[in-house]
């Protein structure tokens, strides 16, 4: 599939990534637990993704047979760690600063990432052009957490975020590496989310966050986990071609992008659309563009 087409496809799938964290969000405030919605979701994504695993022999076959490393199994620690860092940030500093540190560390891990060459591409070097790109999506998103009234300065959990962040960049760069291994997509997810799924529920259950009482009955509150398996399955077939960083830089364009669409059509209680968030997405479209405009790579990886 052409490089362009990738990158759309990707826009298009971060846009989905923002109605998950809407669903995500809606749960979490219904059972008063943010990790116990996000163990609800990654759990709903593992079943399913289970169930696919029976067309998938052939992928599983190969995997077993295939010569890995054992960060390769460890993408859904990533995941885990980037819901874990929010359910603990939001409350204390806003979503606004949650997604620029965020970002941040997702921008500066895939540039280590995809110079270091652990990414299943080749091994692209820092140059200009994907360093600017990286510090126009922070600047992007950090000019829409302008004005959040929520905002305040926390170092150390500010590191934290960060650093959750750098472990997103790497989950993309391990998931792509099991979906060459396995050749296919669909097998790298389900060891990304079962990864994850371990990992949360061990967090719920060391919290005491499972007991939440009444689960609310709206079937769509529980769609967050098919939303996160479309992503991750594309990210892993993706992410050989485009790279860590621009695949992070055209999911966060579009987790932006889909947030502006929701806040028109489906605002979450106490919030409206802002200029700040819609500049700021019209910047990460052209952090994407930049980072793709440098094509040079260097052998290896």
């Amino acid at each position: 599939m052409p490089r362009a087409l990738l990158l759309a496809t990707m826009l298009a799938v971060g846009a989905l990534l923002g109605l998950q964290a809407r669903i995500n969000g809606e749960l979490g405030a219904q059972l008063h637990s943010a990790v116990a919605a996000a163990l609800v979701s990654f759990a709903g994504g593992t079943l399913l993704l289970t169930l696919l695993l029976f067309t998938r022999v052939a992928g599983l076959r190969r995997l077993r047979a295939a010569s890995t490393r054992w960060w390769w199994w460890l993408g859904g620690v990533g995941g885990a760690a980037v819901v874990g860092g929010t359910a603990q940030g939001v409350p204390q500093v806003g979503v606004a600063l949650v997604s620029v540190c965020i970002v941040a560390g997702m921008a500066a891990g895939a540039l280590g990432v995809d110079a270091a060459g652990l990414g299943p591409g080749s091994r692209e070097a820092v140059s200009g052009w994907r360093l600017a790109g990286a510090v126009l999506a922070v600047v992007a998103v950090l000019l829409g957490a302008f004005g959040d009234p929520h905002a305040s300065v926390r170092p150390a959990l500010f590191a934290l975020l960060f650093g959750a962040g750098v472990a997103a960049a790497v989950q993309q760069a391990a998931n792509g590496r099991i979906r060459v291994a396995a050749g296919d997509a669909v097998v790298a997810a389900f060891v990304s989310f079962l990864g994850g799924t371990v990992v949360l529920a061990v967090a719920a259950v060391a919290a005491g966050q499972l007991d939440r009482g009444h689960w609310p009955a709206s079937w769509w509150l529980y769609l967050g986990g098919p939303a996160g398996v479309v992503y991750i399955t594309l990210a892993a077939a993706a992410v050989p071609e485009l790279g860590v960083l621009r695949l992070s830089l055209a999911t966060v364009a579009g987790q932006l992008a889909g947030a502006v669409v929701l806040d028109v059509t489906w605002p979450a209680p106490g919030t409206s659309l802002r200029a700040a968030t819609v500049v700021g997405t019209a910047l990460t479209m052209v952090a994407v563009a930049v980072s793709a405009v440098d094509r040079r790579r260097v052998a290896g990886g």
